[in-house]
């Protein structure tokens, strides 16, 4: 995964010499709100949140993105998962760059981010696990320009996690009634796809178009 990443930066950055000053869009610098759905993790149960980012564009075809996410996610109705998630990305832009209205700008995305994880049953018990770990992710994305200063992104990377989870598992009891494990597991590479709408809005130019 990191050599893709590497691999990934050479090749925009490649690209971007070839493009004329007068693109040049390095400095762009939004603010965004976006909502989060963390789906097909290992224990099957679907988390919502909310979070925020901010973009610095590099050059015409390259972009960073650095963002936080607050997900919670029922389980089952035993017990409650909440996750914060604090990272960044590069987004590359392979066929069109550019604010401008009405435009579709899709991109790759890859990055890495740190999260913390707490797990707390939901009977009264105040049992609770939690841990840190950190994740790389990759996908993909598009944005759509509203105006030449504000976009929607629509994006979907599959986040793979490093180090060690908590697992919880609901199973019946011996009088037949719902009972729920919640424990650490051993390391292991376990992920999920993180899908994030987002609004941004351009509020800046960090530095000259001239390079």
């Amino acid at each position: 995964m990191k050599k893709l990443s590497l691999l990934l930066m050479l090749v925009s950055s490649a690209l971007i010499a070839q493009e004329p000053q007068k693109d040049y869009e390095g400095g762009k610098l939004q603010l965004g709100v976006r909502t989060v759905l963390s789906a097909f993790s290992d224990d099957g149960y679907k988390g919502f949140g909310v979070g925020g980012q901010f973009r610095i564009k590099f050059a015409n075809r390259l972009n960073t993105e650095w963002f936080a996410d607050y997900i919670t996610t029922d389980i089952g109705g035993m017990a409650k998962r909440t996750d914060y998630h604090i990272g960044w990305s590069v987004q590359f832009y392979p066929f069109n760059y550019g604010y401008k209205a009405k435009k579709m700008i899709p991109f790759i995305d890859a990055g890495h981010c740190f999260d913390y994880t707490e797990v707390m049953k939901t009977d009264g018990s105040n049992f609770k696990l939690n841990r840190w770990s950190s994740a790389v992710q990759s996908g993909l994305g598009t944005m759509f320009c509203l105006t030449d200063n504000v976009d929607l992104t629509v994006s979907a990377k599959y986040m793979l996690h490093i180090g060690k989870d908590i697992a919880a598992e609901i199973f019946k009891g011996p009088n037949d009634d719902n009972q729920i494990l919640i424990e650490k597991t051993n390391a292991s590479l376990e992920g999920h796809l993180l899908i994030a709408f987002s609004v941004n809005v351009l509020i800046a130019d960090l530095w000259s178009k001239e390079k």
